[in-house]
């Protein structure tokens, strides 16, 4: 079956984004007690092991990758969920394995999988162009970008006992970093916030929400940062606390975007008072890749 409905973008979805943005839209009893249940395991995995935090990040990803495809479903496309569900997978559990060489391969043998799949199916009428694209789209957005979370813990298991702590530190900080945008935008947004930043993607989204995100990622990066022995320079902390705001944001308006596209109001509901998993990573999904890019350049234990 092929896609022949368009979501609209009207009325309807702008309702959506007020309601999820705005300062009643939250449960924040239930929102803090759940982001306080993923810290507390978040933390405990980083401090056992690497590669306990791997199988935590594994598990987020299938969620976030089911969550995209069941919306996807719902709204008119058609792809292979499990090839798309395993290729998310994949992705950052062999980026962790073998590194960032990996990542080429997953994804084309992902793109392949999917074109076998629509070859074998019954005619044009099974839609290969749009169903193997938002295959794709889930498998760069949601897998390969995720893979970097993979490729920052592989600094602790991968380069000796000199670097133990580098991975697990620099996830941390940048963890932490992204929560404080978000918390910060939240409150300075729905307290202060009068200039929309892109209207038609989500209206409650302001220019005010950015700056207070900004102050927050600044000031908590350098917090966290001053308790490190890995990142222990000023000019570091606050490349780091550049990066991620910029970056949060972007990720976080990528997916209202894709998510007014399909005209729906959250990818899922697994966490109470968040939305889905993917809700809830969407900016550090943006975050990583530059954070692990920045950490190669810098090279802040040096």
């Amino acid at each position: 079956m092929t896609r022949t409905q368009r979501p609209s973008s009207g009325s309807a979805t702008g309702s959506i984004s007020r309601g999820r943005n705005s300062g009643g839209g939250r449960d924040l009893p239930t929102a803090t007690a759940v982001g306080a249940l993923l810290a507390a395991v978040f933390i405990a995995s980083l401090m056992w092991r690497p590669a306990a935090v791997m199988l935590l990040i594994a598990a987020l990803i299938g969620v976030a990758a089911f969550e995209f495809f069941t919306q996807a479903s719902v709204s008119g496309y058609r792809p292979s969920t499990v090839i798309g569900v395993v290729g998310c997978i994949a992705a950052p559990l062999c980026a962790y394995w073998i590194g960032d060489a990996a990542l080429p391969l997953v994804l084309v043998f992902g793109f392949i999988a999917a074109v076998v799949v629509f070859v074998g199916s019954d005619g044009i009428e099974s839609g290969p162009v749009p169903n193997t694209a938002i295959m794709m789209l889930a498998m760069l957005w949601i897998g390969l970008m995720s893979s970097y979370a993979a490729l920052i813990l592989r600094f602790s298991s991968a380069n000796g006992p000199a670097f133990v702590h580098v991975g697990t530190d620099t996830l941390f900080i940048v963890v932490i970093g992204v929560i404080a945008n978000d918390i910060a935008a939240y409150f300075v947004g729905t307290t202060m916030g009068r200039t929309p930043l892109r209207d038609w993607i989500s209206p409650a989204k302001s220019i005010e929400g950015l700056i207070g995100g900004t102050i927050g990622t600044f000031c908590a990066v350098v917090l966290v940062g001053m308790q490190s022995t890995t990142w222990n320079s000023l000019g570091d902390w606050l490349l780091l606390a550049l990066v991620i705001s910029v970056m949060a944001p972007l990720g976080d308006l990528a997916e209202s975007m894709f998510k007014r596209n399909l005209n729906i109001k959250d990818f899922g509901t697994v966490l109470r008072g968040h939305g889905g998993v993917l809700d809830r990573f969407d900016s550090l999904l943006f975050v990583l890749p530059a954070a692990y890019y920045l950490t190669l350049v810098i090279q802040p234990w040096g």
